[in-house]
């Protein structure tokens, strides 16, 4: 397990614990804590030039 799939299950959890499921930010975190690909996509055609050259 890295890091960064550590730090998503903490998220998560830290969201559960305050009822806060009905986000995407947490839907993300959960997917990612879960070995589940990232349901967020780092490219969308209608972002900003500095959010879609990420």
């Amino acid at each position: 397990m890295t890091t960064e799939i550590r730090n998503w299950g903490v998220v998560a959890a830290a969201m559960e614990a305050q009822g806060a499921t009905n986000s995407f930010m947490y839907k993300r975190a959960k997917a990612i804590a879960e070995g589940q690909p990232d349901p967020m996509p780092t490219s969308f055609p209608a972002a900003p030039l500095s959010i879609s050259a990420a």
